[in-house]
């Protein structure tokens, strides 16, 4: 029997093991089919800051985080990711400021955005930090995957039927009302931070270690853009540690683009917030938004400063990541007859997406991943 496998998510993780399952060399005639809910990378594929690391990683993880960094580059040079999702590398520095402390220090190289601040050190060069833009690198692999013959509906999975000869009829339903059914030897569980809530629901009690991926809480994030004719930003990433005059304190993650925006997050989370059904569901909160564009503006006056009128509030936005529960790790493999998972990436999966997406697509084609040592990350 021929397979037929069936994705179910269309972020970062289910969009990359379909673009490297449809390159596979021994895909043959295989038949993909990707479900996704909402839009492709609706939740945290879209609106990630997009930062990657090399070697930010515990054992468990390297070696699918070294691959995952490779491939970036490697997709980047095919795809020209440089011009159509800002790929390139970065410098990355620890910054702190504190208004009692002053700020005295400059960011070295960093140019009039980061003059003044209290300390600052190094913490990753273009060796081993770059960034992409999520949301359009994930619909460019889409694009890319359809070009080879996956099938992409956007529709949720309702129900998995099981066959009885070692297939399963899977069923989704369009916004619109429309089912779409498609009979499938393998279904990957590739759906983020709802991957327990559908396998519970579609699975039972044979959802497995599947179940065990929850959400996080949600993350609100801001994009700001500068004034028009302000000096150009300069390619630091920044990870700080602020100390306002009115005593908050807080820890930004700052992610300038090459498009000319910065992407600020670590505003706290909306805690209290369930997960939605779907990800277009899924609102920032007004409270948060405020709280990074004050970051935003005592990180850089003269840049970022959007109630100043220094700069202008282009998105605020939220999303869900998730989590693995037991082992805090991403888990990638085979948990039953014809049943995949690749979720639980927590903070990781826009680094980790190709390298996930590679080695699932060897488990399934080749019986083992051949790319990446994943032993530690497999049901």
């Amino acid at each position: 029997m021929s397979k037929s496998i069936a994705i179910i998510g269309g972020g970062i993780i289910g969009t990359c093991t379909a673009y490297y399952l449809s390159r596979h060399p021994k895909i043959g005639s295989t038949k993909i089919h990707l479900f996704e809910g909402s839009s492709i990378a609706a939740g945290a594929s879209g609106k990630a800051g997009g930062f990657l690391a090399k070697d930010w990683h515990n054992v468990r993880t390297a070696s699918l985080a070294q691959l995952s960094f490779k491939l970036h580059e490697q997709l980047s040079d095919e795809f020209d990711g440089e011009s159509k999702w800002a790929y390139r590398r970065l410098t990355t520095m620890n910054v702190e400021i504190d208004s009692k402390r002053g700020r005295t220090k400059q960011v070295p190289d960093a140019g009039e955005w980061l003059k003044s601040v209290t300390k600052c050190s190094l913490a990753g060069t273009t060796d081993t930090t770059a960034q992409v833009t999520p949301g359009v690198f994930t619909a460019v692999l889409a694009d890319a995957a359809k070009e080879k013959g996956v099938q992409i509906s956007i529709a949720t999975v309702t129900e998995l039927h099981e066959k009885g000869d070692g297939t399963r009829e899977v069923v989704a339903v369009a916004d619109n009302g429309d089912r779409i059914t498609f009979i499938a030897t393998d279904v990957i569980f590739a759906a983020g931070p709802w991957t327990g809530r559908l396998a519970k629901k579609l699975l039972g009690d044979k959802a497995g270690p599947a179940a065990n991926v929850q959400p996080s809480t949600c993350s609100n994030s801001i994009i700001i853009r500068p004034a028009p004719g302000s000096a150009p930003i300069s390619s630091h990433a920044l990870f700080t540690v602020l100390k306002l005059p009115s005593g908050v304190y807080g820890e930004p993650e700052v992610y300038p683009r090459s498009d000319g925006s910065v992407y600020v997050c670590g505003g706290g989370s909306s805690s209290d917030d369930p997960l939605p059904e779907k990800c277009s569901q899924v609102k920032a909160t007004d409270e948060i938004v405020q709280k990074l564009k004050n970051y935003a503006a005592y990180v850089s006056p003269d840049f970022l400063d959007v109630d100043g009128n220094k700069a202008t509030l282009q998105a605020a936005q939220a999303c869900y990541r998730p989590n693995s529960g037991k082992t805090g790790d991403p888990v990638i493999g085979k948990f039953g007859e014809g049943l995949w998972i690749a979720s639980g990436h927590q903070v990781w999966g826009i680094n980790n997406g190709p390298g996930t997406g590679k080695v699932l697509a060897e488990l399934m084609l080749d019986g083992k991943a051949i790319s990446a040592d994943i032993s530690a990350l497999m049901p």
